[in-house]
């Protein structure tokens, strides 16, 4: 029953459909912060550059798949407000969502000539994200049979109900549309998930642009100008986060309007932006001061290690010090290996483990240095590794680490199976 009672909240959330567009000049902010500022010129043009190319293919991306007008200057608010705003940018994905219940009332207006009680509505809505109850079958159960008793008493008015069946109504929708939101909020497989990360650390910010949305009167365009604009900020930090360093929001904005603003797309010209993109990112992580401060300290911990007898380096770079050496014969590229493993930072703190239970890690694992220490074991076999971060496709941080970090793994190999 999950599954049918999702089905609408990804109507209620998510409006990234149907878009089309207007040729607008806007004026966009040009501000950029300290951190941007103050990296080497070589990574301001690859930040430049990357923050032109994003911003023209999502414009033509909003273009290509456009089958209804918008207007560029709405869209645009929305990402200023979410770039600038004071409120902060959840409030602005609350009116949003509060725009969505408003359309809810909307319709239950045209059908009995009366709205809902907003006041329950909105105070069943925040009993429910606020709760603790657990998040299951059963409890999805609960909810289908709320919503279809709502459907139900909903379907058998013609004309406005009685002061004590609203109230049951706006209660009973605003608790289902509550566990919609917590269930996609707090679940990690769900599939807006990503959309709605960290929100659980911004309800109160949320929850007031849920007040004010929901007291608008519902418009089917302005909310997908919001929706459109909310998604694409969300893209823009997404490859922020990956790239590791600001992107210029000026030129970002200046290259979207223009994508959204071209009279036709070019498609292998689109195709071949879109291909630029991940090569830009890769090269503004390698050029991130986090990358350099990291490689520095990697350089510094592995020539302090080579002073130590104990460790052996690879031609490779990575250094390793076995401290049992198990039996049998090493294992091959071809074999799957279970492992005990705990993965540290060089301040010794962990960021990854299999916390005490061997676990089927595969020869490669994903990382070059940790495939060839496992080559170098056998099982039962105990060593200490030192992963430099060019290793690791230094440019890319994954798992807690940062990019081109040197970590340390500490691994006993229990078994292997051809």
């Amino acid at each position: 029953m999950m599954k049918r009672l999702l089905y609408s909240v990804v109507m209620t959330l998510v409006a990234f459909t149907a878009f089309g567009h207007t040729t607008q000049q806007i004026t966009h902010d040009e501000n950029q912060n300290t951190e941007y500022q103050s990296i080497s010129p070589e990574a301001t043009r690859a930040v430049d550059s990357l923050s032109i190319i994003l911003g023209e293919v999502l414009g033509q991306e909003l273009h290509r798949f456009s089958d209804a007008d918008i207007d560029i200057a709405q869209v645009t608010k929305t990402i200023n407000q979410m770039f600038n705003s004071q409120e902060g940018k959840y409030y602005i994905i609350g009116k949003q969502l509060g725009l969505m219940f408003a359309q809810i009332n909307q319709e239950f207006r045209n059908d009995h000539g009366c709205d809902l009680n907003k006041q329950l509505f909105l105070e069943h809505l925040k009993a429910e994200l606020l709760t603790e109850n657990p998040i299951d079958d059963s409890t999805a159960d609960a909810m289908e049979i709320k919503m279809n008793d709502f459907l139900e008493l909903n379907n058998s008015y013609d004309e406005c109900p009685s002061d004590a069946l609203i109230d049951s109504l706006s209660s009973t929708i605003g608790t289902v549309e509550g566990f919609k939101m917590r269930y996609v909020f707090s679940t990690p497989d769900a599939d807006l998930e990503p959309f709605f990360k960290g929100i659980e650390y911004s309800f109160e910010e949320l929850f007031k642009g849920i007040e004010y949305g929901f007291e608008q009167e519902y418009d089917k365009t302005s909310a997908i100008e919001q929706e459109a604009g909310i998604e694409i900020v969300r893209a823009f930090e997404n490859i922020q986060e990956q790239a590791h360093m600001p992107l210029n929001k000026g030129l970002f904005m200046e290259h979207l309007i223009s994508g959204l603003s071209a009279e036709s797309i070019d498609e292998e010209e689109y195709l071949t932006l879109k291909r630029k993109i991940d090569p830009l990112i890769e090269r503004v992580v390698g050029l991130s001061p986090e990358s350099i401060a990291n490689k520095k300290a990697g350089e510094a911990y592995m020539e302090q290690l080579r002073k130590d007898k104990s460790f052996k380096f690879t031609k490779s770079g990575l250094a390793y010090k076995m401290l049992k050496e198990g039996k049998g014969k090493n294992f091959t590229e071809d074999d799957e290996v279970n492992a005990i493993y705990v993965g540290k930072h060089l301040d010794g703190t962990v960021f990854d483990s299999s916390e005490g239970e061997p676990m089927s890690l595969g020869i490669v694992y994903g990382i070059e240095g940790f495939s060839e220490v496992l080559q170098f074991m056998k099982p039962g076999g105990k060593a200490i590794v030192v992963i430099p971060g060019h290793l690791t496709d230094g440019t890319i941080s994954f798992g807690g680490l940062g990019p081109n970090e040197t970590f340390i793994f500490e691994i006993e190999t229990a078994d292997s199976q051809q």
